[in-house]
């Protein structure tokens, strides 16, 4: 009771008040460390085992794996030894900070940059015409071209501490460090500065904190509900019937994922033209993502799989009418770039009264920014010194400078329209797939209008740009929401995420590398990296083998886009009842939302029976079930992967 009754105290406690917990304290930290190089390695090991990264959703499994370990740990403490137990604070800050660590390991990040800066030397043969095509356009600094070290790298065998290795890597590498300390330093300047509009005034809900901020409470509501229970057992079940199939076929299996088997693919009872161009499409069943869409609103997950039908009727329909001669015609990643755009502008357009104050307080008019974390005047020469350092890396990139400033803009854009999704909307996954600022610009604008120099600059960029799926910017957003909920201190939390940033950011280039050279990437060890190094630059080759200016019906598209998004969100605005969100038109034609719209399809007929049928009382199951679904889903399926760790074997993967 001791402990419940102190988070009550500190939910309520004043700014300022000596109950305020600290959150980030030496013994969060020390652990945090401690775990960073196993999380790395761990990360690091998955790039080999065809297990698809933890960092695609918005939930990283591993960390919430870590976290509830914790918990059951902190369980003991609390009913042994009470006053050394870890304070839901310290819990939540252990998570943020391991997450934060985690995203520096992530697809879009270290796995999608370390293929893009190799794999120019490594690809480029006389078929391909590489060399005559901008090789000589390269720049210097943040790429890899010693035949030799990469030779022994896809050869594996040897070690990455060799010296000849050690000497080919350690300049790019240390430039890519601090160049990604800069690039995921200077948001923590915008969250300050959004922390009071979207936090304070709009409330935002920030669903995808909501699992571990009940499991860092003294007493977890859900454990006391069977529903919660049963949530646990359906996902167990079937990570260990569908494990033991892998090692014995003749135990039946229970399909959930994609590829799994024929049967969930949709595509193959679609088989004739017109319907032929609806393209994947599986009936998935992930546990966990079941879960996480129960936590979101019904509308927004109704919205989800509808708008994903939405996409591929369109795509039927152009085949139809035979429109889908052009590449990529109705181009709906403009559409849905378009449709971004519009939430952020609407998003600006609200909190201009606010905005207008912060400037005040940038210019010493007045004292609103007293209670924030850092004062305003700091957030914004944190978020400007960052910018200007990337931008000067852009230029060093051989960038014309107006183009590095208009990427990095760009950059910055797409990461608060990320930090917007996850407060609001708490989205399974928030992937901006291939609409990063490398490859809309040298798809709208064109080699033409850009020039070949800029385009191949831009190619170096590409990694992190990629899908943005794994940005330590909602995880900094996040912390200023705990900060709120749980009276801990915000700057400590802020900073410390900075910290992890640079740990986290040199293991994964350690891991990667060490493990890289010991089991070779041309090995089965590195399946994925062939086509993950040769991505960029079979775009950039594109580009070039057929130049082309400003793709006006691209624009187009995201002038429609944007129009949709406004309209919907206007609609949303005036009509209480309006049953769709826009978010779903947006992210419908992500990559996952193959995998999620038949999770949304689920979860919103659960949330929609149970609230029309039996009561609004029953939402408090309905929370109790998500959790349950995504804890015993991960659990039980993080238990196998770790088991392929230590018994060398291929093991089930529950995802994806």
């Amino acid at each position: 009771m001791a402990a419940a009754d102190h988070l009550t105290h500190a939910d309520h406690a004043p700014e300022g008040s000596p109950l305020r917990d600290p959150g980030v304290t030496l013994r969060v930290l020390v652990l945090v460390l401690l775990l960073a190089p196993l999380n790395a390695y761990f990360m690091a090991y998955l790039h080999g085992r065809q297990v698809e990264d933890p960092t695609v959703v918005s939930l990283f499994w591993n960390v919430l794996f870590a976290l509830v370990v914790l918990r059951v740990l902190n369980g003991i403490l609390l009913r042994f030894r009470p006053k050394r137990a870890f304070t839901p604070a310290e819990l939540l800050s252990f998570f943020i900070l391991l997450s934060v660590s985690t995203a520096n390991s992530g697809l879009d990040t270290f796995k999608t940059t370390w293929g893009t800066m190799q794999g120019a030397a490594v690809f480029s043969d006389p078929q391909n015409h590489w060399e005559s095509l901008f090789g000589r356009y390269l720049p210097h600094g943040l790429l890899v071209d010693d035949l030799g070290a990469l030779d022994r790298l896809w050869t594996g065998g040897t070690s990455f501490w060799r010296t000849d290795n050690l000497r080919a890597w350690a300049g790019p590498v240390f430039h890519w460090w601090l160049f990604y300390l800069a690039l995921w330093s200077a948001p923590i300047g915008l969250a300050v500065i959004l922390r009071r509009r979207w936090i304070d005034s709009e409330r935002m809900g920030f669903p995808i904190v909501q699992v571990p901020m009940d499991l860092s409470r003294p007493t977890i509501l859900p454990l006391g509900r069977w529903i919660f229970w049963i949530g646990v057992g359906v996902p167990v079940f079937i990570n260990l019937l569908n494990g033991f199939h892998v090692f014995y076929p003749g135990v039946p299996q229970i399909p959930v994922k994609i590829y799994q088997t024929p049967m969930l693919d949709m595509q193959t009872y679609l088989s004739a033209r017109p319907w032929n161009a609806v393209g994947m499409f599986y009936l998935c069943f992930y546990p966990f993502i079941v879960g996480l869409g129960l936590l979101l609103p019904a509308d927004l997950s109704l919205s989800l799989w509808v708008f994903f039908i939405f996409w591929k009727l369109e795509a039927v329909f152009c085949a139809q009418m035979g429109w889908n001669q052009t590449p990529e015609f109705p181009y709906m990643k403009e559409q849905s770039f378009g449709g971004y755009i519009a939430l952020l502008v609407f998003a600006i357009w609200t909190a201009r009264s606010h905005l207008s104050n912060v400037w005040q307080a940038v210019l010493g008019r007045t004292g609103i920014d007293e209670n924030e974390p850092l004062r305003y005047r700091t957030a914004v020469l944190i978020f400007v010194a960052g910018f200007a350092y990337v931008v000067a890396v852009g230029i060093s990139q051989k960038m014309a400078v107006w183009m590095s400033i208009y990427f990095f803009a760009q950059y910055y854009m797409m990461t608060l329209i990320i930090g917007r999704i996850r407060a609001e909307m708490g989205l399974p996954t928030h992937e901006l797939e291939r609409l990063g600022p490398t490859v809309t610009l040298g798809n709208i604008l064109g080699v033409r209008s850009l020039g070949e120099q800029n385009l191949t600059s831009l190619s170096v960029f590409f990694g992190f740009t990629r899908g943005m799926r794994n940005i330590p910017f909602p995880l900094q957003l996040e912390s200023l929401y705990l900060a709120d909920r749980f009276k801990l201190d915000g700057k400590r939390l802020l900073l410390a995420t900075i910290l992890m940033v640079a740990v986290g950011q040199a293991l994964a280039w350690i891991m990667g590398l060490t493990l890289g050279y010991q089991n070779g990437l041309n090995q089965p060890w590195g399946i994925w990296m062939p086509w993950s190094c040769r991505e960029s630059w079979n775009e950039l080759a594109g580009w070039l083998n057929y130049p082309q200016g400003v793709q006006w019906g691209r624009l187009e598209a995201m002038v429609l886009g944007f129009g949709v998004y406004w309209m919907m969100m206007t609609a949303r605005t005036r009509w209480i009842g309006f049953p769709l969100h826009p978010m779903g038109f947006a992210i419908g034609t992500t990559w996952y939302m193959t995998h999620m719209s038949f999770p949304m399809f689920i979860a919103w007929t659960i949330k929609t029976f149970s609230t029309r049928y039996l009561g609004p009382k029953t939402m408090a199951d309905v929370r109790a079930l998500a959790f349950g679904l995504i804890v015993g889903d991960v659990m039980s399926g993080a238990l196998w992967i770790l088991y392929g760790l230590f018994a060398h074997r291929m093991t089930y993967s529950f995802w994806p």
